[in-house]
């Protein structure tokens, strides 16, 4: 079997993405992590940039084949490993799959999980810092139009391409999942049909196995009900 290894940082919900789906298909991996430290090989350095120009996370090495961009990782595991497929044949489902996980990049990362997850999960719980609380206000109208929009995809049905579990789906989880213990969040999301939706896929294994130890917070934390 060819050697996967996924270059990252642990607790990162893009890294658990990748990790998700090779969960999904059965296909052995590894973690290589990169040291957030400014050291030789950490995040940012010229070690790290020669695997992904840009220094961000992850990057992922399959037999010596080398891909970041986590839309990219996926749709290429997708297509190299075809067994269990998480892409729709369906056009309309692939366009509402492609939808909510541009709407994850371009929106909902930058205006809502960097930024409230920092302060809400990053500071405070792995560097021991208090947040910033006007950080966390000020991220509150762009983080709603982020969780109306993907309710309105979402629909009524179970996943976000419809019936089946799609690459949508394993993008959005973690991410949504790192946002949970902001009860501003857990608040907005107890509105939505995404609440059950969060539940169906904290229930996968591929979620379960990939629950870093770093992120094993509370589980009142987690828990919408006490939104």
């Amino acid at each position: 079997m060819t050697d996967i290894i996924i270059h990252g940082l642990s607790f990162s919900p893009y890294a658990r993405s990748v990790a998700m789906v090779l969960e999904i298909k059965g296909l052995p991996y590894r973690h290589r992590s990169i040291d957030l430290r400014p050291i030789p090989g950490g995040l940012g350095s010229s070690e790290h940039r020669e695997l992904h120009p840009f220094g961000r996370v992850p990057i992922l090495d399959d037999g010596g084949f080398l891909i970041y961009e986590t839309q990219a990782i996926l749709r290429y595991l997708d297509a190299r490993y075809p067994d269990v497929p998480l892409q729709p044949g369906d056009p309309r489902a692939l366009g509402r799959m492609s939808q909510a996980m541009g709407i994850l990049d371009c929106y909902l990362f930058t205006q809502s999980v960097r930024p409230i997850g920092a302060e809400r999960v990053v500071r405070p719980v792995l560097m021991g810092v208090a947040p910033d609380e006007a950080v966390v206000t000020a991220a509150l109208p762009a983080t709603q139009i982020c969780v109306d929009a993907l309710d309105r995809i979402l629909g009524n049905d179970p996943f976000f391409a419809g019936e089946a579990l799609s690459l949508a789906d394993l993008m959005l989880a973690p991410q949504i999942h790192l946002l949970t213990p902001a009860p501003e969040f857990r608040a907005m999301l107890q509105e939505t049909r995404l609440a059950a939706w969060l539940e169906r896929m904290l229930a996968l294994p591929c979620m379960v196995a990939t629950l870093v130890a770093e992120l094993k917070l509370p589980a009142s934390l987690y828990d919408l009900e006490a939104a």
